[in-house]
């Protein structure tokens, strides 16, 4: 009886177990390193779907559609948070990040780098380097990715926009398309990166402009500076075929939005492209979701490039700490010393609009002014018409927009509202 009675007990006892499992009596922690790492969404999540009203005229021949549904990348923290900490939680944090510092010698990228009226104007900025010193890098140096891929995760950034939009098959004085190789390069390291287990998962997708120098139906020259709406279905058509079929354009790797892998396209408005889509087969453009960019972005919604002021809408508000393009005609954006990054961070902290993505602009664009990536900036001299990267008390500070980046990213997971 008494080893009967035993075994009443342990079947009791068991039965209790199954009940609290069954109603959530478990127990489950959570361990993070980084600061932002409980409210971090990554883009190949679930997702929650919104309509969105859509500027498209009415479907033309090619069947295009009319209407826009954006899927938002669905929080990733545990549930529990502020509701704004848990609405902020989907959105993503991106950075414009360029790839084209091809070596550190007289004929690099940092020396021949030139205005719009051919004024060769080299980069006096020192870029912070994987060995903590500061100066020139090339981008296709393996260990600098590495770097760069641990120190951009660190802030919170969750995705790269890989500039390619002065021609994705622009070609360097030996004839190498350095850039796309140098791309290419960056989205294995980034697959390799989100391999490793306790890597914070990074993503990336492309960015491509009107302007390529060949035409590929005729194979003859593009006049310089054309703009030619066709180059982008060229060009997505080389990104799908060397990016989206491969592993490194998978959706653990590349942003997807709407279930179609993101491309950004820049000098073209959504208008001018779905007008130039009615009348034209883009089946390689239409495999991705598009997303648009102008050279001065007045108007809201826009994915970049130069941002007097931020706007924020629901799908995106893009911000920049400044530009300066010498003797380019449109506005400036001066830094001044911190002030115009901060107030475009407030501006989003203090809207009532929780947006799809946050766009940073950029990350290391040295020769329009405006990265954040940390940089020495002695070498400006005294009548320099770009300010030196110099904080509140005017010592100069290599860390301070990079430092700003980190703060206001804390700040906008936190659900602080300035």
């Amino acid at each position: 009886m008494k080893r009967n009675r035993v075994l009443i007990c342990v079947i009791a006892m068991m039965l209790m177990m199954t009940t609290l499992v069954a109603c959530g009596g478990g127990t489950e922690t959570e361990t993070t390193t980084e600061p932002t790492s409980t409210t971090e969404a990554t883009a190949g999540a679930a997702t929650g779907t919104t309509e969105q009203p859509s500027a498209s005229a009415p479907a033309g021949a090619t069947g295009k559609p009319t209407t826009q549904t954006t899927q938002v990348p669905a929080a990733t923290q545990t549930p529990g948070g502020t509701p704004l900490q848990n609405a902020r939680a989907k959105t993503q944090v991106g950075a414009w990040y360029s790839l084209w510092y091809n070596g550190t010698g007289a004929d690099s990228f940092w020396e021949t780098v030139t205005n719009d009226y051919g004024d060769r104007i080299p980069i006096l900025y020192k870029p912070l380097l994987p060995d903590g010193t500061f100066g020139r890098y090339n981008s296709n140096d393996s260990a600098v990715m590495q770097f760069h891929l641990q120190e951009i995760t660190k802030v919170g950034i969750d995705f790269l926009i890989f500039d390619q939009t002065n021609d994705i098959d622009a070609r360097d004085a030996s004839g190498k398309t350095w850039i796309n190789n140098n791309s290419i390069k960056m989205a294995k390291a980034i697959t390799a990166w989100n391999k490793v287990e306790g890597n914070r998962p990074i993503r990336y997708c492309s960015a491509v402009g009107t302007f390529a120098s060949v035409d590929k139906e005729t194979g003859s020259a593009y006049p310089t500076g054309a703009k030619k709406l066709n180059v982008i279905e060229e060009e997505a058509y080389k990104l799908y075929d060397r990016y989206i079929k491969k592993e490194w354009g998978s959706e653990k790797n590349h942003v997807y939005v709407d279930g179609k892998p993101l491309l950004v396209v820049f000098t073209v408005t959504q208008a001018e492209w779905e007008a130039y889509a009615k009348t034209h087969d883009t089946p390689y453009a239409d495999k991705f979701t598009l997303r648009f960019a102008v050279g001065h972005a007045y108007e809201p919604g826009l994915w970049g490039w130069v941002i007097p002021k931020a706007q924020v809408t629901q799908d995106v508000v893009t911000i920049n700490p400044g530009w300066y393009k010498n003797p380019h005609p449109l506005e400036k954006v001066y830094r001044n010393r911190g002030e115009t990054y901060k107030t475009q961070w407030e501006t989003i902290l203090s809207s009532n609009i929780t947006p799809n993505f946050i766009v940073i602009n950029s990350i290391n664009e040295y020769a329009e002014q405006t990265a954040i990536w940390p940089a020495d900036t002695s070498d400006f001299p005294a009548n320099h018409p770009v300010e030196r990267w110099l904080n509140k008390a005017g010592q100069e500070d290599p860390y301070l927009y990079w430092n700003m980046t980190k703060l206001y990213i804390q700040k906008y997971r936190n659900g602080d509202k300035q």
